[in-house]
């Protein structure tokens, strides 16, 4: 009668133990940051792996338009690196730590 109360509290253990990998996770991608240049070099962005914005350095010289333009195409290259790491690593957390599930894609 108490075996399953057993088997329950070892998967709710385990999954406070993915709450707080998750926490630590969060807390490593917002401390590491990478620079993304603009094709031309007239953009960089200095970003956190968890999307927030760090450093913008412009090239002298440049007009409005330019600077508009270089700042999303660059933002948008910056962002889709933030997007492909941040889900990597988080399949890969979940796969290390969660219990296996049927039907969970992980």
């Amino acid at each position: 009668m108490f075996g399953n109360f057993g088997n329950i509290m070892d998967m709710m253990g385990k999954i406070n133990s993915f709450k707080d990998k998750f926490t630590g996770l969060k807390d490593e991608l917002e401390n590491e940051t990478f620079t993304t240049t603009s094709t031309d070099g007239t953009v960089k962005i200095t970003m956190s792996k968890l999307a927030t914005i760090k450093d913008i350095e412009l090239a002298e010289g440049m007009d409005k338009e330019q600077i508009e333009d270089m700042l999303v195409m660059t933002l948008n290259k910056a962002l889709e690196q933030v997007k492909t790491e941040a889900i990597d690593k988080a399949k890969k957390t979940a796969q290390e730590n969660l219990p296996s599930i049927p039907g969970m894609p992980f």
